[in-house]
């Protein structure tokens, strides 16, 4: 009985297995990123309650026997876990969701990264997808709006310029202000980006308090910005991305407007000057009849569409032990004026590799050739400035022969060879202010101004694990700029006709020169990395650096030029050549050459401590020994304590209510800034001087030495809070902050008897304090993905010590109508105020130094206004949504407070140029009679331009959309038809579309306190499309 039951039990069991075999079938699919639709490898699938399970291969793909009814689980690290039940279908493809919560991203930081839970520091990243595929030729500017205390104030709109880059605010008067830039672990030059590639980057660190920062010594004081490039991922094999671009560029429209034809000439008619007012003015029938010849709109003439192009491919491979990514690109961008553009071609390949367990070697390197050509004198009051010719050009002056081509000589009237009823003067001023817009055009034409330059930063690494948790490496960097330069006015040119003289005989000019700048870094350190008892983690670090530049720069300037040879050395005319009875010589070339070396060494150490992720430590040290100063001073010590909490980690904290994680920061440190004036401040020195010695050549002294001379030192204080609430939809972080600069680097007066009337010395301090919020907030998540950023940043800026000899009576000029005094932050404009126009007489009116009214201008009244150049707001703030392949993204910028002299629209209102300059259509309401309520004095009264008024300190304030961008990315499953395509994305954007301002001039975004016609930032649109295989 027994043997027959155990029978019946094993065909019971064969007939169930059979059965279970009969419902198992093969499951494969495809597991791919929500967020970029790239396959994930070594995703865990596991059927769930059972211990069967694989992992997805290089290509996201998968295979597993499953039955009807059973669940697959799919985990990946920082993914949310995904269940999906096996149905009819053979084939389950699943999109994996980034789990928030779950995710620590690791963060670049001094020397190294590390985990966002450990990090003790304010620091910002902005990610690749935030810089990529913005056409601007400067990573600096693209940053703009992206970090909460930076602030970018541009220079120009001529491709590839680059701009200021202030990180809680100017900590320096005469010294550098702006952050130290690292390129994969090499220092580079902060004001020249234009050869860098922004697609190559992979994320970009913001350096803010001394924790960060301090760790670079005395370059760290203005804070630090990390940039590492892009690389490949373990596992991912072989892809290969092309993308390209074709944009469009126009300018944008001043905040004001000039007069055309018939108002021009009305207003000089009834103010009797120029050709309106010629032997008591023309008639009314007169001015129809030239208007309706000519009413030219010179913006029109001298403003174009530039262009934008590029191309770009790039190969990302990724092994099991080797990883690379390697790109090549060109991009060409034309300006919005003639002679004004930039080309530039890239080559980037950055390669990482373990030969083995315990050994890493990196390589990055970057070969970048660009070529510039530069419009003339732009931002200045030369007359050859092609943003003043359009607004200050008569618009009755037509700018064509009478064949219908452009004029380059100007008319007989312009050039002073005529009076408006067509009588010859006798005289001829083809250089003169009438002639302006021909001096332009014809400058623009037949000059040239160009750049070619080469940049190459690379740098090799190594790290080698020696014993378990002991790691030494070392490195050796590069940053290697060569720039040629060539200016050429040529002797058919209007400028070439007084150059080198208006009485040589032969004309024209040829100035060519290079400068090149060789810095090499060499790192060496060691690191002891260890969690002990699963709790206490353990990091200490030590290194030393060297730092060495070499800079060397030559030019020449030659005159007189032969026409069939511009260009070459040939063309230029022998130095010895004497014209005239008295043999002048007006063809002596000028020659110069400047070379220098400079050095820095330094050795640090930084040791950090976690406990149980909930409380960390950390302190660093670093000694710095700096070429530029004397040996008394040649050593200095910088260092910083921090410490963090996670508070989401304590037990009594609960995660799942409304505040899911919660991290209090606190440090303080100090920083240094050895870039003060020039590279030999602390040392004597000498010039050549042709007056010396009744008359022959010999040296003077230039430069007494001061051999206590030093860096100045930045100390500070900052308090932060990062945050993620409601479920992870809402996250952030607030600091507040305190900076305080001693040693400021300022000229001391001296006694004339020393042959020289100042010393550079150490003597003053100024503060900045403030506060940074940056947020993020997913409103919707799914099909449909919508969220929004922002990001505010105030700070005070205040100058607390300008030495012993500063007299408070008597502020000390700064540039661009700026003043310092104790008290007042940097860049105040100190100046009288501005009342009005007296209706009585339609003269100005000023407030005297008490705040009395007054008709009496007088710079003895000058006060400090409460207005500065820099913001006290900065920020930006955007949305993304998404709706399966369709995504619309957008990024507003914004300044608050900021205040800027218009130069450009005092001009077009000096009534003393009225005869000769367009002025602008405010005029047309001026002050008539007595009891007329107006803003424009009378025509009589003197030019205000030149006074240190308020009337043109404008608020410079403003609201840009900087970047706004709709794509579609073609669906996933269509592109795995195609068995080639891995993503196909198209996109149309467009930059600085909309600026909202009270400013009346080209451009309130500058870096200029004073502004006059400058190079304005264009609007752009591009469309482009990326595919990847």
């Amino acid at each position: 009985m027994k043997l027959k039951l155990t029978w019946l039990m094993t065909l019971f069991m064969a007939f169930v297995m059979q059965f279970s075999f009969a419902q198992e079938k093969t499951i494969t699919g495809t597991v791919t990123s929500a967020a970029d639709g790239l396959p994930l490898p070594g995703v865990n699938v596991i059927v769930k309650g059972t211990t069967r399970g694989v992992q997805t291969d290089f290509d996201g793909n998968y295979s597993i026997k499953a039955s009807a009814g059973e669940t697959l689980v799919f985990s990946f690290v920082s993914m949310k876990s995904t269940e999906m039940k096996v149905g009819s279908s053979n084939t389950i493809n699943v999109s994996m969701q980034e789990d928030v919560a779950a995710l620590d991203e690791v963060v670049v930081v001094a020397y190294g990264t590390e985990k966002a839970s450990n990090v003790t520091s304010a620091i910002e990243t902005v990610k690749a997808e935030d810089i990529e595929q913005v056409p601007n030729a400067s990573l600096d500017q693209i940053l703009q709006g992206q970090a909460a205390g930076l602030n970018i104030q541009t220079s120009s709109g001529q491709p590839g310029s680059s701009g200021t880059v202030i990180l809680r605010g100017r900590n320096s008067i005469n010294g550098n202000i702006e952050p130290l830039f690292i390129i994969d672990g090499v220092p580079v030059d902060e004001d020249n980006f234009r050869s860098l590639n922004s697609n190559d980057i992979s994320n970009v660190s913001v350096l803010k308090d001394a924790s960060a920062s301090a760790l670079y010594g005395n370059r760290g004081a203005g804070g630090v910005i990390i940039v590492t490039t892009k690389t490949g991922r373990k596992g991912d094999g072989v892809k290969v991305a092309y993308r390209a671009q074709y944009g469009k560029s126009t300018y944008n429209d001043p905040g004001f407007e000039v007069m055309n034809a018939a108002q021009s000439l009305r207003y000089q008619r009834s103010n009797g000057v120029g050709f309106g007012g010629y032997n008591g003015g023309i008639s009314d029938a007169e001015i129809a009849a030239i208007a309706s010849q000519s009413n030219t709109d010179w913006r029109d003439v001298f403003f174009r569409k530039g262009t934008t192009n590029s191309h770009e491919v790039n190969i990302t491979t990724g092994s099991e032990s080797t990883t690379s990514f390697n790109s090549i690109g060109y991009f060409e961008q034309q300006g919005i004026t003639q002679r004004s553009d930039i080309q530039r071609f890239t080559f980037r390949s950055n390669v990482n590799t373990s030969l083995n367990d315990r050994l890493d070697v990196t390589s990055n390197i970057t070969i970048n050739f660009s070529k510039n050509n530069f419009a003339e004198n732009e931002g200045t009051g030369q007359l050859d400035n092609p943003f003043i010719a359009p607004y200050i050009a008569l618009p009755f002056i037509s700018p064509y022969n009478p064949d219908g081509s452009i004029n380059l000589n100007g008319t007989p009237y312009t050039r002073g060879e005529a009076n408006p009823d067509g009588s010859l003067t006798g005289t001829s001023n083809i250089n003169g202010f009438l002639n302006t817009p021909f001096i332009t055009l014809n400058t623009n034409a037949l000059n040239s101004i160009k750049n070619d330059e080469m940049k190459i930063v690379g740098r090799i690494g190594a790290n080698l694990e020696v014993v378990d948790n002991f790691t030494i490496g070392g490195s050796v960097g590069m940053d290697y700029q060569h720039i040629e330069y060539q200016n050429i006015t040529t002797p058919e040119s209007i400028r070439g006709d007084i150059t080198p003289d208006a009485n040589s005989l032969i004309k024209g000019s040829h100035f060519q020169g290079f400068q090149r700048n060789a810095a090499f870094i060499v790192n060496a350190n060691a690191n002891y990395n260890n969690l002990f008892n699963e709790v206490h983690d353990v990091d200490l670090t030590v290194g030393t650096e060297y730092n060495k530049t070499h800079f060397i720069s030559s030019d020449f300037q030659g005159f007189g030029l032969n026409s069939k040879l511009i260009g070459s050395g040939s063309a230029i005319t022998d130095g010895s050549v004497t014209e005239g009875d008295d043999e002048t010589q007006y063809y002596i070339p000028i020659v110069s050459a400047t070379s220098f070396n400079d050095g820095l060494f330094s050795y640090y150490a930084v040791g950090k401590y976690d406990y149980d992720n909930r409380y960390g430590v950390q302190a660093s040290i670093r000694r710095d020994a700096a070429a530029r100063f004397s040996e008394t001073n040649r050593w200095g010590t910088f260092w910083s304590v921090s410490g963090k909490w996670n508070i989401h980690n304590e037990e009594f904290f609960n995660k799942d209510g409304f505040v899911n994680e919660l991290k209090l920061r606190a440090s303080y440190g100090i920083a240094g800034n050895q870039r003060v004036g020039g590279a030999f401040n602390a040392l004597s020195l000498y010039n050549i001087d042709g007056t010396s010695y009744n008359g022959t050549v010999g040296y003077g002294l230039a430069q007494i030495d001061n051999p206590e001379l030093k860096w100045e030192e930045t100390a500070q204080f900052n308090v932060g809070l990062d945050f993620a609430l409601m479920d992870y939809k809402l996250t952030g972080t607030i600091d507040v902050y305190h900076k305080e600069t001693t040693d400021l680097f300022i000229a001391r007066p001296l006694s004339l008897l020393s042959a020289t009337n100042t010393i550079n010395a150490n003597l003053g301090a100024l503060e900045n304090q403030g506060v940074e919020l940056g947020l993020n907030y997913q409103i919707l998540d799914g099909d449909f993905k919508w969220s929004v950023n922002g990001n505010i940043a105030y700070n005070k800026n205040e100058v607390t010590d300008l030495g012993d000899d500063f007299n408070p009576d008597n502020p000390i000029p700064n540039g661009g109508g700026t003043f310092l005094s104790e008290g007042q932050p940097i860049g105040s404009f100190y100046r009288v105020r501005w009342a009005g126009v007296n209706p009585a007489d339609g003269l100005p009116l000023y407030l005297d130094a008490d705040g009395n009214l007054t008709n009496q201008y007088n710079t003895s009244d000058r006060v400090f206004v409460d207005k500065t150049q820099d913001p006290k707001f900065v920020g930006g703030f955007g949305t993304n949504l998404s709706y399966k392949g369709f995504a619309l993204n957008a990024l507003f910028s914004y300044a608050a407070d900021q205040w800027r002299l218009n130069g450009s629209y005092a001009i077009i209102e000096d009534t003393s140029l009225a005869g000769f300059s367009n002025m602008s259509t405010a005029l047309l309401r001026a002050w008539q009679q007595p009891g007329d309520v107006t803003d424009i004095p009378r025509f009589t009264s003197s030019s205000l331009r030149g006074e240190a008024g308020t009337r043109y300190l404008e608020d410079a304030s403003f609201l840009r959309l900087r970047n706004i961008s709709l794509s579609y990315s073609l669906d996933k499953e269509l592109l795995e038809r195609t068995k080639l395509f891995t993503n196909v994305r198209v996109y149309v954007q467009g930059q600085n579309l909309l600026t909202f301002t009270k400013w009346r001039g080209f451009d309130p975004e500058s870096n200029i306190a004073s502004t006059f016609f400058e190079y304005p930032t264009p609007k752009t649109v591009t469309v482009g499309f990326d595919v990847e295989f």
